[in-house]
C-alpha cells in the first residue's frame, strides 16, 4: 500500500544500504537511530551511490521479481499450474482475480520508487558538500535513478493501468500519502520525457561487465524506451531506439551451442542489455528457484500447457504448438528448435520450465536430452538483444509496406536461425499479409522469450492495438484443451489487475479499476 510503504526514512533504508555499505557505519554514528536525519546522510560521492545501489537493490527484492514474473506471464497462454502452486497464483492462472489476491498490491514497486525520489532529491546537495563529486557524476547517477522509476511505472501501468504518479520524495510519516489515480496515458508521456532525460545523460559503458549488464546503460535506457513507445504505439519513435541499441557494438548474439549456457546460467551475456544481478551471498533469486525450479526441487509452480507443446519421442505435436508450426503447405517453422528442448522438460507428463532452472541439457546420439538443474542462483534478464529485435520486427509490421515487412523478416530470421541451425531462412512469400506477419512476430517473440515475463504484455498489446480481447482470448484459451471456464478478459479493462483492497480501505482518494467495481462478483 502507498501509504505504508512510501516514506523513506533512513531506517527504511537500512536493510539495503548496510549490506557491503560502510559509509552506513558513520551514518548510524551520528546519532540515535530514532533521531537520524536524512539530511545528515547526504555527504559525500560514496553516499550517493550507496543509494543508488539500494535502488537497483531494490529491484531485486522478492515481492517486485516476483510480480514481474506473474504480471508478465501468469495470465498468458502459456502457463498453467504445476507443482504445490501458490493459491494466489492459482486464482490467476484459474481466471478468479479478486482484490483480496496479494498479487493486487504494488507496494514493493513504490518503495523502490521512493527510493529513486529520495536519491533525485538530495544528491544536488553534495554537490556543495564534496569536491570529487561533479555535475557529470549527479546527471549519470539521476539518469540512472530516472530509468529505475521509469521501469518500476512501467510495470505498474501494464499491470493497473491507472495508477497514482508520484515523483515527490516521501521522507516522514507526517506527509499525506492519500494520492488518486492518474490515468495511464498521463504516466506513459511522463515515462517518455524521463527516459530522453535519462539516454541524455546514460554513459555507454561502464568498464565491468557486471556494471554494463547490471545498471542501465545507454542501451538499456533505449531498450526500455523502445518498449514503452511499442505499448503507446509510437512505432517510429520504437524503430528509432531499436536501431541505436543494434548499433552496440558490444552486444552481439550468443551462438546456437552456448545460447542456454551463457545466457540462463552464466548471465550477462553478450546479449544482455538490462540483467537484475543476484548473489546467494546476499539476495537470492527466490521467484525463479519457487516457480521454474532448481537443484532442490526441479519441478517449479509453472508449467506449459500440453496443447503447446511438441513431444519429440513420440512426434507429438500440440493443437496450438508454436513450434513445428505449418506455415503453410510447404513450410513448417521449427521442426528442429532448439529452444523447444531447452526451455522446457517433459516429466511425468508435464511440461516442467527449465529456462532459469537449469545449468544445461545434453542430448545423447539417440537424440535423448538429459537435464541438470543448478543450485546457484539465476541472474533475471529484463533485456536483452532479440527482444530488441523483435520489438524492432513488431514495430515495422504495424508501420507496413513492403519494406517494412522485408526489414522485420530478416530480424526475425536472426533469432529464428540461431534457434533452427540447420533450417533455412523463412522467406517473405510465405507471410505475404500484414496478418501473417504480425503472427510470425508474435509466434518468434513466443518461441525465444517465453517465461521471460513477457507473453501477457505482448498479448495485451494486440487487444489494444485492435480495441478488442477477441484475439487475446483466442490465445488464451489455448490452453483450456476444451475446459469450459473462461481464462481470458471479457472486456478491456478486465486485461488489468484489480487495486488492493487493503489500497482502497487505507486510501480515501482511491478507486477500484473500472471492470471491478461490482464487488459482489465473484471474479471481482
Amino acid at each position: 500500500m502507498i501509504r505504508k510503504r512510501i516514506p523513506v526514512t533512513v531506517t527504511a533504508l537500512l536493510a539495503l544500504l548496510l549490506v557491503g555499505m560502510t559509509s552506513c557505519e558513520d551514518w548510524l554514528d551520528i546519532k540515535p537511530e530514532s533521531e537520524i536525519i536524512l539530511d545528515e546522510y547526504w555527504q559525500t560521492e560514496s553516499d550517493v551511490q550507496a543509494v543508488l545501489s539500494a535502488c537497483y537493490r531494490g529491484l531485486t527484492e522478492d515481492d517486485v521479481l516476483y510480480r514481474m514474473i506473474v504480471w508478465g506471464e501468469v495470465r498468458s497462454d502459456e502457463i498453467i499450474s504445476g507443482t504445490s502452486i501458490d493459491y494466489d497464483i492459482y486464482q490467476l492462472i484459474s481466471g478468479n482475480i479478486t482484490s483480496s489476491n496479494e498479487y493486487c498490491e504494488w507496494g514493493s514497486f513504490y518503495t523502490v520508487i521512493n527510493y529513486c525520489n529520495v536519491l533525485m532529491y538530495y544528491a544536488p546537495m553534495v554537490l556543495e558538500r564534496d569536491d570529487n563529486f561533479t555535475q557529470n557524476d549527479l546527471n549519470r547517477i539521476t539518469s540512472e535513478a530516472l530509468a529505475i522509476r521509469s521501469l518500476c511505472y512501467f510495470y505498474l501501468v501494464r499491470a493497473f493501468k491507472d495508477v497514482p504518479w508520484i515523483e515527490e520524495p516521501s521522507l516522514s510519516d507526517t506527509q499525506d500519502y492519500e494520492m488518486p489515480k492518474d490515468s495511464g496515458e498521463v504516466i506513459i508521456r511522463h515515462l517518455i520525457d524521463d527516459l530522453n532525460t535519462a539516454k541524455e545523460y546514460a554513459v555507454s559503458d561502464f568498464g565491468v561487465k557486471s556494471k554494463n549488464k547490471g545498471y542501465f546503460t545507454k542501451s538499456a535506457v533505449n531498450a526500455l524506451l523502445a518498449d514503452v513507445y511499442l505499448w503507446s504505439q509510437n512505432y517510429d519513435s520504437c524503430v528509432v531506439c531499436c536501431d541505436e541499441v543494434l548499433a552496440d557494438t558490444k552486444l552481439s548474439l550468443v551462438e546456437n551451442k552456448n545460447m542456454y549456457s551463457q545466457l540462463y546460467y552464466f548471465g550477462n551475456s553478450t546479449e544482455s542489455i538490462f540483467e537484475l544481478q543476484f548473489d546467494e551471498d546476499v539476495q537470492e533469486n527466490n521467484a525463479t528457484y519457487n516457480l521454474y525450479g532448481c537443484s532442490d526441487d526441479p519441478y517449479g509452480q509453472l508449467c506449459y500447457p500440453m496443447t503447446l507443446a511438441y513431444d519429440e519421442e513420440t512426434n507429438t505435436v500440440g493443437e496450438f504448438c508454436p513450434f513445428v508450426y505449418l506455415a503453410s503447405s510447404a513450410v513448417t517453422e521449427s521442426e528442429d528448435d532448439i529452444r523447444s528442448k531447452d526451455f522446457m522438460q517433459l516429466y511425468g507428463g508435464v511440461y516442467y520450465i527449465f529456462k532459469y532452472a537449469g545449468i544445461q541439457r545434453t542430448e545423447n546420439t539417440l537424440g535423448e536430452s538429459t537435464y541438470r538443474y543448478r543450485s546457484t542462483t539465476p541472474n533475471w534478464i529484463v533485456y536483452r538483444l532479440p527482444d530488441v529485435m523483435l520489438m524492432k520486427a513488431e514495430a515495422l509490421v504495424q508501420l507496413g509496406g513492403e519494406t517494412n515487412n522485408t526489414s522485420a523478416l530478416k530480424l526475425v530470421n536472426q533469432t529464428y536461425l540461431r534457434a533452427n541451425a540447420n533450417a533455412d531462412s523463412l522467406d517473405i512469400s510465405t507471410y505475404s499479409t500484414k496478418a501473417k506477419m504480425e503472427e510470425l512476430v508474435l509466434r518468434e517473440r513466443q518461441r525465444e522469450l517465453m517465461f521471460e515475463g513477457k507473453r501477457w504484455f505482448d498479448l495485451m498489446r494486440i487487444a489494444i492495438r485492435e480495441q478488442s480481447v477477441a484475439t487475446l482470448n483466442t490465445y488464451i484459451e489455448h490452453k483450456s484443451s476444451g475446459s469450459s471456464s473462461s481464462l481470458g478478459a471479457p472486456v478491456l479493462d478486465a486485461m488489468y489487475m484489480p487495486i488492493a483492497k487493503e489500497e482502497l480501505e487505507s486510501n480515501s482518494q482511491m478507486v477500484q479499476n473500472p471492470y471491478y467495481e461490482d464487488t459482489n462478483s465473484s471474479t471481482r
